[in-house]
This record gives structure tokens, C-alpha cells and sequence, in this order.
């Protein structure tokens, strides 16, 4: 399979967004041990506000400047596509979270804020965008529908 990603003329500092991978995953990480997903409702408006804004709103973006700057990191351009298609499946599974949380479904909530953790975490420490490989399958399908 030939990895494919979204794409657009704007770019996007790949430090500041692997840096708010992590603020994700810790954020994950603490619902989970504390048993309490309102930090997820949180992500919820976060993911939002980087996914369908241009992110200016986001708390986690504004922190993750100051670090990014705090530690003198030089920027990284990349292509803003992905990374927005990143945030609207991040919304989209905190969404979810939320939804059978709400329910009492909670180890299902636990097995999906588990793997939201990962996904995370994967690009976080490793540059590795899950959203890219959902992506290139969902071209995969849409081509095959249309054969």
C-alpha cells in the first residue's frame, strides 16, 4: 500500500504539533487513571478548534508554542493537510470516547482512549501519523467503490 496524505499550500511547525501529540497522550493517559473523561470533553473543543479553525483558539496550541519556544526548537515546516485531518479523526474519536462513556460502556471507552493514546503517542515520539495510513485506506476504498 502507497502511503498517501492530504494535501494544501499551508504549512505547520511539526515540533509544535508533536509536542501537542504528547499534551494529548498525558491528557489521555490522566482520564485513564483518575477514571474521569471530562478531560476529554476538553480534547473534544481542542481538536475542534485545530480541525475545522485555523487553531487559534486552541489552548494546546498556545502551549505548545510557548515550549517550542521556551526550548529554542527550530521550525519544522510541514504540510497542514494531514495534521488537520489528524485533528478532525481526533475529534471524531473523542466524540466516541465521550459517547459510550456517557453510556457505562466504560472499557470500551478505556480500549478507545487507550488506542487515542497510542496514535498519539506514535507521532509524538516517532513522527509517525496514523491519519496518513487511515487516510491512504480510505482512497483505497473510495477507488474501489468506484470501479
Amino acid at each position: 500500500m502507497e502511503l498517501s496524505c492530504p494535501i494544501s499550500a499551508e504549512r505547520v511547525n511539526e515540533n509544535v504539533v508533536r509536542i501537542i501529540a504528547f499534551m494529548v497522550a498525558v491528557i489521555a493517559i490522566a482520564c485513564i487513571l483518575f477514571s474521569n473523561y471530562w478531560a476529554i470533553v476538553f480534547l473534544i473543543f481542542d481538536f475542534a478548534s485545530r480541525a475545522f479553525t485555523s487553531g487559534k483558539f486552541s489552548l494546546l496550541k498556545f502551549i505548545a508554542v510557548k515550549i517550542a519556544d521556551a526550548f529554542s526548537l527550530s521550525p519544522k515546516m510541514k504540510d497542514l493537510a494531514p495534521k488537520k485531518f489528524a485533528a478532525t479523526l481526533g475529534f471524531g474519536f473523542c466524540l466516541l470516547i465521550t459517547a459510550v462513556y456517557l453510556f457505562d460502556y466504560y472499557n470500551v471507552a478505556l480500549i478507545f482512549t487507550s488506542i487515542m493514546i497510542v496514535f498519539a503517542l506514535l507521532e509524538s515520539l516517532f513522527a509517525i501519523c496514523i491519519g496518513c495510513y487511515i487516510y491512504s485506506f480510505l482512497q483505497i476504498f473510495r477507488k474501489k467503490n468506484e470501479a
